[in-house]
């Protein structure tokens, strides 16, 4: 008998909803009172209870309706619980591991009740542990997939976006609805970019089971460009045939394209085997094309170049990039967006802001944003901690996960410069050139009054104890360039214009102190204007023309703002997006589920 799950995915990675009916394929007469004390039993035995991840609290809620099954009955059994366990052996299309939700356990006592013939037996016990088997495992993947696995913030220090508070009534929700495979249905994340995500990954399982990804050698130079000829390109061509970009279209193939890429494969008899005869290719421009799609997908420079980057990327193998959605599919289940109404998503691994309005994007830009910590940050802050030293205090510039509202932008506004990027740029830059804070417009400010830099030695000044604070004035060369974006919180976060504007010409963007810097302020500034009373755009421009000193625009309507933090998405054309784990959250995520892994799966 084939039982429907909880949901499916088709090899076109549509969704298949559960069969509804919860039909009983057995004979045997099931006496729930004979199941009753067996549930008791079982709770006194630690072995067992320490094998559940929710004993206290299935002991408490079993207690409570004295030890009666809540899943085993003679006319749902075994329909109900095989359509629960095919449900949790789908979990991987969320990037779960259906061990977590004790799969081989369940499968081998419903095995052993239905081909146990022999009516004299008693079969209570079998059915007192699969009872609390289902239970746990239905507590444990519902809370999965409506909170994830994990809590962001005991991860993640810089996390601050809204995390759904649940607690012992939601945690046992599931136990009391009348419809499981509803409920669990229902809690899925419902989201596009969620579903077309599990799309993209079923898809990269189905390419590393059916096709051999050859690693590309170096080439021995240090780039490859258009009508240059080398051995690794026939390897190149392969490894772009296979995720989509090399098919003589102007996008790649979307998810769910393995039968295009089969195609393909046959009509220009591309397999690994011809193509290691080959020896070498010319870069022709269809190739070059290939590779500058790849790159754009990738977040590399769209140059068509083949270096050691593109090389790298390329060499990447289905796993590394199935690991990728898997994480980004567990930060997805942190937080879901709107689906309707005008909000604005910062994607720090992107360098790029999406301004939405009911679901639909209606502007996008490039940004920069804070540069990455070392990675001995770690270890340098301890040492830092110790000494109490300021001068050993690491670099901390990430830009946190964050969410706000604008309230409003403030045109020609005026840099109150941060104690840190004082003492640690202003004071020297000052230190090697004495007219420096002059050029750059700089006020200097001593218990609230201003004096002159000139006659400031700054030798005789500690850069980490020094008395001064700086603003730089309003006008060319600001640090916030024309117009700063204002949303409350308490990092001291904000939008701003730049007159840097040669970052947004590079592929890594991570060059801020913490703030992002936006490319295009004035579209920007048109999109939060919606429904603002007498100000457009033409007179923002003639305010800050104008000299005006720190106009304030305050807006009608407050738009949300989210600053997130995701590597793996699919975009509006099906293309699967990634991007290089800048801020090592990928990994530290990656470690944590890993761990996570091998505490379930060890109990």
């Amino acid at each position: 008998m084939l039982l429907a799950g909880c949901s499916l995915l088709t090899d076109r990675g549509e969704t298949l909803n559960a069969a509804p009916a919860e039909q009983s394929v057995s004979s045997r007469h099931i006496d729930t009172k004979t199941i009753a004390p067996q549930v008791r039993k079982l709770f006194a035995l630690p072995a067992f209870r320490g094998g559940l991840v929710h004993a206290d609290t299935l002991y408490r809620y079993y207690r409570d309706r004295e030890f009666q099954p809540r899943w085993i009955h003679e006319n749902t059994f075994p329909g109900r619980a095989l359509q629960l366990t095919r449900c949790f052996m789908e979990s991987p299309a969320h990037g779960l591991n259906p061990s977590w939700y004790h799969t081989t356990q369940l499968q081998q006592l419903i095995d052993a009740i239905l081909t146990d013939a022999d009516p004299s037996h008693d079969q209570s016990a079998r059915f007192a542990r699969l009872e609390l088997l289902l239970s746990d495992a239905v507590l444990l993947y519902a809370r999965h997939l409506r909170y994830g696995i994990f809590d962001p913030r005991e991860l993640d220090r810089a996390y601050h976006l809204p995390v759904k508070a649940h607690g012992l009534r939601e945690l046992l929700e599931p136990l009391e609805t009348t419809d499981i495979l509803a409920f669990l249905r229902n809690i899925q994340p419902r989201g596009a970019r969620y579903a077309a995500l599990q799309e993209a990954l079923a898809e990269y399982r189905v390419l590393q089971q059916t096709w051999r990804w050859p690693h590309i050698p170096d080439p021995g130079v240090d780039k490859i460009e258009a009508g240059d000829t080398s051995s690794v390109l026939p390897m190149v061509a392969h490894r772009l045939m296979l995720t989509g970009e090399l098919f003589g279209a102007s996008h790649p193939a979307p998810p769910g394209a393995v039968g295009m890429v089969d195609a393909a494969a046959r009509a220009f008899a591309l397999d690994t085997t011809r193509l290691l005869r080959l020896g070498a290719m010319r870069y022709d421009s269809m190739l070059v094309r290939a590779v500058m799609r790849f790159q754009e997908r990738q977040g590399l420079l769209v140059d068509g170049v083949l270096g050691s980057r593109t090389i790298a990327s390329l060499n990447r193998g289905p796993g590394e990039s199935i690991e990728q959605m898997a994480v980004n599919l567990e930060r997805f289940r942190w937080l879901r967006y709107p689906d309707r109404g005008r909000y604005v998503v910062v994607n720090i691994p992107a360098f790029w802001l999406d301004a939405y309005e009911d679901g639909a994007i209606v502007e996008s830009m490039a940004v920069c944003v804070g540069q990455a910590r070392s990675k001995y940050f770690d270890d340098l802050y301890r040492r830092y901690r110790r000494s109490g030293n300021r001068k050993l205090e690491p670099k901390n510039h990430e830009t946190p996960q964050l969410h706000g509202e604008f309230s409003h932008f403030i045109l020609n506004p005026i840099w109150h410069v941060p104690g840190s990027i004082a003492s640690r740029e202003l004071y020297f830059s000052a230190l090697k050139d004495s007219t420096y804070l002059k050029k750059k417009r700089y006020k200097v400010y001593y218990r609230d009054s201003v004096v002159d830099a000139s006659s400031i030695d700054w030798t005789e000044h500690n850069p980490f104890s020094m008395p001064f604070k700086f603003k730089q004035e309003p006008g060319a060369g600001n640090a916030l360039g024309a117009i700063k974006f204002m949303f409350p919180n308490d990092h001291s976060i904000y939008l701003h214009d730049t007159p840097q504007q040669w970052a947004f010409r590079r592929s890594v963007r991570a060059v801020s102190h913490g703030c992002v810097r936006i490319q295009q302020p004035m579209h920007f500034a048109r999109y939060l204007l919606e429904g603002t009373p007498k100000w457009d755009v033409p007179l923002i421009q003639r305010t800050i023309w104008s000299g005006a000193r720190s106009k304030p625009v305050f807006l009608h309507q407050r738009t949300p703002l989210y600053i997130d933090y995701y590597t793996a998405w699919v975009d509006g054309d099906g293309t699967l997006q990634l991007r290089n784990d800048i801020y090592r959250k990928d990994a530290v995520l990656a470690r944590a589920i890993a761990a996570y892994d091998r505490e379930l799966t060890q109990q």
